[in-house]
C-alpha cells in the first residue's frame, strides 16, 4: 500500500533538506514524495532535484506561484498512492509516522489517522499550542471549535485516498484554507483514529503565515464566508441548532470581529 506525500514549498530554502529528510528516514518505505514548488526564487528547487537524484521516490514539480492551495491541488493531481500525507516544506515528520499510522489503517480499519505532534523553535522542542486529545475528530468539533478551542496541523493526518476523492482545496482563500478541506472531508462522517503520540512537528518562525495578523484576519473571515455561502450542506437545521448551544463562545471571541459577525448572523442577532 503506497503513501503519497505531497509536499508544497515556497521560498523554504532554510528549512527544506531537512523536511525532505524526514520523509527519506521514514521506516515504511512504500512511498512517493510529490514536491510541488510553486514558484520559489531561492534554492529549493535545487534541493529537491537533488533528493530527485538521490531517490526516486522524489518527485519534482515546478509551477508558477499560486498560493498554496493551488499547489496541493496540482499534488493532488498526480498522486498514485492509497494513502495522503500532506506536508508543507518549513515542517517535518517522525521517522515511524507512516509505519504506525499504516498499522492502524490495517489492524482497524479506518479512513483517517491523526498523529499529536509538538513544536520546534529552533533547537528548542515545545508543547503543541492545543490539546488533541480534548475532543473527537468529528464534523461538528471541526466545524465549531477550530482555532477556538484546536487546530490540527495538516500533517499530523494522514487519509485514504478514497476518503478524499474529488475534494480539492478552495484557491481562491490563502489562509484557513485546510479547515475548509477538513469541514468538507468530515462531512462525510469518517472513520478516525488517533495515535496520542507527537510524530509530526511543527516548526515556529518568522515567515509562518499565521503570524501575518492582516493575512490571518482577512482571510479567516473569506473562510467562514465561504462556508456560509458556498455548501448548502452547511447550512442546515443541525448546523444552526449546534450553533445555538455555542452562543457563549461569542462573548469569549469578541476580540475576533470576524468571528462575532459569522456567528451573530447564524444565530439571527445583528
Amino acid at each position: 500500500m503506497k503513501v503519497s506525500i505531497i509536499v508544497t514549498c515556497y521560498n523554504q530554502e532554510v528549512f527544506f533538506d531537512e523536511t525532505l529528510s524526514s520523509i527519506a528516514r521514514q521506516t515504511y518505505t512504500d512511498w512517493e514524495c510529490i514536491i510541488i514548488d510553486d514558484g520559489s526564487t531561492d534554492t529549493s528547487g535545487q534541493i529537491a532535484k537533488k533528493w530527485q537524484e538521490k531517490d526516486s521516490r522524489f518527485l519534482y514539480f515546478y509551477k508558477k506561484n499560486g498560493g498554496v492551495s493551488n499547489a496541493r491541488n496540482m499534488g493532488l493531481s498526480k498522486v498514485t498512492g492509497d494513502f495522503i500525507q500532506f506536508l508543507d516544506g518549513d515542517d517535518t515528520i517522525q521517522p515511524t509516522k507512516l509505519e504506525e499510522s499504516i498499522k492502524l489503517f490495517i489492524d482497524k480499519g479506518c479512513d483517517i489517522v491523526v498523529t499529536n505532534f509538538y513544536e520546534m523553535k529552533g533547537k528548542e522542542e515545545r508543547p503543541p499550542f492545543c490539546d488533541l486529545t480534548k475532543y473527537k475528530f468529528i464534523y461538528k468539533n471541526i466545524l465549531l471549535r477550530w482555532d477556538i478551542d484546536f487546530n490540527i496541523p495538516i500533517h499530523c493526518f494522514l487519509f485514504t485516498r478514497a476518503i478524499i476523492g474529488n475534494t480539492i482545496f478552495e484557491e481562491t482563500i490563502f489562509a484557513k484554507e485546510d479547515w475548509i478541506m477538513w469541514i468538507k472531508i468530515f462531512k462525510k462522517s469518517p472513520k478516525v483514529l488517533f495515535i496520542d503520540s507527537p510524530l509530526a512537528i511543527y516548526r515556529i518562525h518568522e515567515q509562518n503565515a499565521t503570524r501575518n495578523k492582516e493575512l490571518m484576519e482577512r482571510n479567516t473571515e473569506m473562510a467562514l464566508s465561504y462556508i456560509l455561502k458556498e455548501e448548502n450542506l452547511y447550512f442546515d437545521a443541525f448546523f444552526l441548532k449546534i450553533i445555538a448551544q455555542y452562543k457563549e463562545k461569542i462573548h469569549k471571541i469578541q476580540s475576533r470581529p470576524w468571528y462575532k459577525k459569522v456567528f451573530y448572523a447564524l444565530i439571527g442577532k445583528e
